[in-house]
């Protein structure tokens, strides 16, 4: 969930405990994810200022910085942004965002159920073997 919430520009606390229970209904609370791998949750609507760089001005990092990327489809939203390429792309969100069914599923078609063989057949619709349409996509 904190991976997809960073990729998405989303404020995400996780893993919070009884957070919950100590947050009353309708409170109004300021999440914020700026002070590191730790969130923070405040009591109330904090004041902040939004800050914008310009990238164009920005000189080059004294370092490769790479890009992290759990979906494909922001890959090309962070491009944009100075970067060495990619360091880690998450296979799982990949298969999960791309391929849609579990590998094994495709490996052991055969062996499948008759309502996960259509499910199955729907999403591979167009390629003749399972393990082809797998091995197609990821490509």
């Amino acid at each position: 969930a904190a991976i997809i919430a960073r990729e998405l520009g989303v404020p995400a606390v996780v893993g919070t405990g009884d957070g919950l229970d100590k947050i009353p209904d309708g409170a109004e609370v300021t999440v914020s994810c700026a002070e590191g791998d730790t969130g923070t949750i405040y009591s109330g609507l904090l004041k902040f200022e939004k800050v914008t760089a310009d990238l164009e001005r920005m000189p080059p990092a004294p370092l490769k910085i790479m890009m992290n990327v759990a979906n494909p489809e922001r890959a090309f939203d962070f491009a944009m942004l100075p970067n060495a390429g990619v360091g880690l792309a998450r296979l799982e969100m990949i298969i999960a965002s791309h391929i849609g069914v579990h590998p094994k599923a495709l490996l052991e078609y055969a062996s499948q159920d008759a309502e996960t063989k259509r499910k199955i057949d729907e999403r591979i619709a167009g390629y003749g073997d399972p393990v082809q349409f797998y091995v197609d996509r990821l490509a």
